[in-house]
């Protein structure tokens, strides 16, 4: 009888659908809580089996088979609503279109979940347990569209499929304490799209058996206008086996997970679009290996591969608790062409054993490339406060700007609070982790771009090479704790113009030899024995240019291979208003001197030339310095021009007291 009423209830629906204009879609659901749905236009006719056990549905030509038994319920409806995935403002547009082919709708309900979906195939497996979804599609069907939406404490969605799709997140909320929240299979293209005008919250447990709130297999686009919250408990917020690639989109990253990455790639990253706001508030983990431990760092943004950020907003927060987070790491490259991109790390470092038994350190970094660490174009902003934090480091090489490029192109600005912390040993022999803006294992290059950096503790370094740093371009401002430039081995400077100036110790140092062929360097160092320029008694080359360089002390052109010359004078007094005029009354150097008070209390430095404990002393070389009589003027005052960090064109001196010196070959000393 149950069988009959069942009939004979679709019998009438069916005779009165024509009447239904609102309800254009039939129905079928199922006892595994999936729900089939068809446009009553496509269906031709019902009709049954003989012994009544099975119901025919003949659509546009063609049968499709149900079991009755297997039939929950069949009901009239309205095709769900159209969703806007295109990520773009449709205000007063037509949104997308639905087809039913190609779109398969999952809708949360707490407890349970309903699947819409419009296959009989045996080939598109859905299991349903409470609200816990896993589809497996084997059809051969390529952009098929899967919507979530609604809502459940303990669900999760998995799929699995042989050709791309695309997963619509149409303001899903997600938890489950046992398993992540999205799982995607297969190593094929999927795209992952944001609705407009929805947000959808991930979460799941420190319990939950995934690696990720969003774990996807193979190569992921994330797109759309929407928003999507994740909060990553058990390890990472966001995480692919091969490529994650994201161009819209308002994405959160909540990671509280301790070694877990907010956004993980084993291959590349590349972020063109969209604003992503991550917090990693974990912390390392020490793994067991050899004689020591491994340490593992939670990170906002990990690639295994490199990662490409050539548009969006990216903001990333290193709270204290994690020690030694990073903001953004590469095992490959890190390469930024546009976008604005913020970290501040509060994350601090400390000490460890190796797996050698050895003593190592561990320092939180906003922006670390194992590779090279190319700046092109974009806005950065980096903070490190922690205890030897640094603000940009690479193992390979770090290059910021272009040949010939736009200065607005690039707007870099780089602040150290933290202190150093001692790794090993003590007195003369100790080795401290140092708080460092910028940091480049190899050569560092400055070719164009406005940089502004910032260090404020003991250690704090501005731009400093392991190798080779030159200096071709750029608008640069350091204003640094201890040296503004360091190369290890090489000082070059080509172009731009360029201020350093430390408050205890050289304002430029190469540990080998400097270079200055053109541009405008001005350096400023501490009291005796710091410097402006300082290579110690290695070669120091000048052939163009303008240098203006003031400290205690300063290391001497080395004339042989010099051709512009240069003048020394150790009778500057610190804050004054200085002039040097040639014997034709023209000013060739108009600079407001700092105040510089203090001492480095460093090494000894200087090479020849030296220096004393009372006055300051001045390097200064310029293409306008010839041989011939000059008056070095101080104590006066300035008035009208420009100025960049106290060196003034198209400005009036007056007063003040005059010394003549004359200058004759290479090298002047007075």
């Amino acid at each position: 009888m149950k069988r009959i009423a069942f009939i004979l209830s679709i019998m009438v629906c069916m005779a009165g659908a024509h009447t239904l204009h609102a309800q254009n879609t039939l129905y079928i659901h199922s006892n595994d809580g999936t729900k089939q749905a068809y446009g009553i236009t496509s269906v031709d006719s019902i009709t049954f089996s003989a012994g009544l056990n099975n119901l025919f549905l003949f659509r546009e030509g063609v049968r499709v088979d149900f079991s009755v038994a297997a039939i929950d319920s069949i009901v009239f409806g309205t095709v769900a609503p159209a969703i806007d995935t295109t990520g773009q403002d449709t205000t007063g547009q037509d949104t997308l279109a639905v087809h039913d082919s190609t779109m398969i709708f999952i809708d949360y309900q707490q407890d349970t979940a309903i699947v819409t979906h419009y296959f009989t195939s045996s080939k598109f497996k859905v299991t349903v347990s409470g609200a816990q979804v896993s589809i497996v599609s084997s059809m051969g069907l390529a952009d098929l569209k899967y919507y979530l939406s609604g809502s459940a404490t303990e669900g999760s969605f998995s799929l699995e499929s042989d050709t791309k799709y695309e997963l619509v997140l149409n303001g899903v909320s997600i938890a489950s304490t046992t398993t992540a929240p999205i799982k995607l299979s297969k190593k094929i293209a999927r795209t992952i799209t944001l609705a407009n005008g929805t947000t959808s919250v991930l979460t799941d447990h420190s319990g939950s058996d995934g690696k990720a709130v969003i774990n996807t297999k193979g190569v992921t686009t994330i797109r759309g206008g929407g928003s999507l919250v994740v909060n990553a408990n058990k390890k990472n917020g966001i995480s692919s086996d091969y490529s994650i690639t994201i161009t819209g989109g308002n994405i959160t990253v909540n990671n509280t997970a301790d070694a877990g990455k907010g956004i993980k790639a084993d291959g590349d990253i590349l972020i063109s679009g969209g604003n992503l706001t991550l917090t990693p508030s974990g912390s390392l983990v020490m793994d067991t290996v050899g004689s020591g431990y491994d340490p593992s760092y939670c990170t906002g943004i990990g690639a295994d591969g490199s990662i490409s950020i050539s548009g969006g907003t990216v903001n990333i927060t290193l709270p204290a608790s994690n020690v030694a987070g990073r903001g953004i790491k590469a095992d490959g490259n890190i390469e930024v062409t546009g976008g604005s991109i913020t970290v501040v790390s509060h994350s601090g470092g400390g000490t460890y054993r190796d797996s050698t038994g050895a003593i190592d350190s561990y320092k939180s970094s906003c922006i670390k490339a194992d590779g090279n660490l190319l700046l092109t174009a974009g806005v950065l902003d980096l903070t490190a406060t922690g205890s030897g934090g640094k603000c940009a480091s690479a193992d390979g090489i770090i290059c910021f700007g272009q040949a010939n490029g736009t200065d607005s192109a690039l707007r870099f600005t780089a602040k150290t609070t933290g202190k150093k912390f001692l790794v090993t040993g003590s007195g003369m022999d100790a080795d401290y982790s140092n708080p460092k803006a910028v940091r480049a294992e190899g050569n560092l290059y400055v070719y164009s771009g406005l940089l502004n950096i910032t260090t404020s503790n003991d250690g704090g370094e501005g731009l400093e090479s392991k190798d080779t740093l030159f200096v071709k371009g750029g608008t640069n401002i350091l204003n640094t704790y201890d040296d503004g430039i360091n190369a290890k081995n090489h000082l070059q400077i080509d172009g731009g113009v360029t201020y350093a100036h430390s408050t205890n110790n050289d304002g430029m140092d190469a540990n080998g030899t400097i270079t200055v062929t053109g541009g405008l360097a001005i350096s400023i160092g501490s009291r005796s024995p710091e410097e402006g320029f300082d290579c110690d008694q290695n070669t120091f080359k000048i052939t163009g240019g303008v240098m203006v360089g003031v400290g205690g002390a300063t290391s001497t052109p080395t004339a042989s291979v010099c051709t512009q010359p240069s003048l020394i004078y150790k009778s500057l007094t610190s804050g004054t208003a200085l002039c040097i005029t040639n014997a034709n009354g023209t000013d060739i150097l108009t600079f407001q001197v700092p105040t510089i008070s203090g001492g480095g209390g460093g090494f000894p430095g200087g090479g020849p030339g030296g220096g004393n404990t009372g006055r300051l002393t001045l390097l200064f070389s310029s293409p306008a310095l010839a041989n011939g009589e000059y008056s070095i003027k101080q104590g006066g005052s300035i008035s009208g021009g420009s100025s960049f960090n106290g060196y003034y064109t198209g400005a009036t001196y007056a007063g003040g007291s005059s010394t003549s010196v004359t200058i004759s070959g290479m090298v002047t000393q007075k």
